[in-house]
């Protein structure tokens, strides 16, 4: 019995094997000073079926990366502050929305040369313009710049293309349904706008009115 035989016949250890090569290519690139997340794409890399393909209990591991990217998130959104857009406002709504703006024209008409229809060509644009929040915050985390002014001003680009996007796919999501044709799209799309705008009132007021106040008598709780 081969040791990839071995690691198969047990989740727990398939788990144990990634946690050690983390740790193991982690401390790698700290040394190399480069940042973690790098690393651990490596090990995602070598763990893979190109490689070792030592991961097999699929349905654990993929619970386990949704676990990770939802506590990534939480972490990102701690870091995110939209006051920084009062702060460095012009900065960061005139770099982002024009950002937005170039990227999507040029993505918009590449999928037209490429031979997408319109609304194909619409969802690559918007696919194409946004940044990845969650690397470029954890990069400026492990390089402690978030707090220094690049990284304020690129704190405030992403929460301009974080707000973008929200309405942005709340738009795309109606013009999906429109394209269709009856009585019956008309509803659809009047209710995704509603239930679009209803989504964004609703996180405004928790964040604003509720999530503060229960985040410090939660935070009294030390489990």
């Amino acid at each position: 019995m081969n040791l990839t035989e071995l690691i198969a016949q047990s989740s727990f250890t398939e788990i144990a094997v990634l946690l050690v090569l983390a740790a193991f290519l982690g401390f790698i690139g700290l040394l190399l000073r480069q940042p973690l997340i790098v690393s651990f794409i490596a090990v995602g890399l070598i763990a893979g079926p190109s490689v070792l393909d030592i991961v097999h209990s699929k349905d654990q591991i993929t619970l386990l990366s949704e676990l990770g990217i939802a506590v990534l998130l939480f972490l990102v959104g701690i870091k995110l502050d939209v006051k920084l857009i009062k702060s460095i406002g012009g900065v960061s709504v005139l770099t982002g929305l024009g950002q937005v703006a170039f990227t999507s024209l040029l993505g918009y008409f590449i999928g037209l040369g490429l031979g997408l229809d319109h609304i194909t060509s619409i969802y690559v644009a918007v696919a194409l313009t946004f940044s990845s929040t969650i690397i470029i915050v954890k990069l400026l985390s492990d390089k402690r710049e978030i707090e220094s002014l690049h990284g304020q001003i690129a704190l405030g680009f992403l929460i301009v293309q974080d707000l973008v996007v929200v309405v942005a796919m709340i738009v795309l999501a109606t013009i999906g349904i429109g394209s269709g044709h009856g009585d019956a799209n008309s509803s659809s799309v009047w209710q995704v706008a509603i239930s679009g705008a209803s989504l964004l009132g609703f996180v405004i007021i928790f964040v604003r009115y509720m999530a503060n106040p229960l985040t410090d008598k939660l935070a009294k709780a030390p489990e």
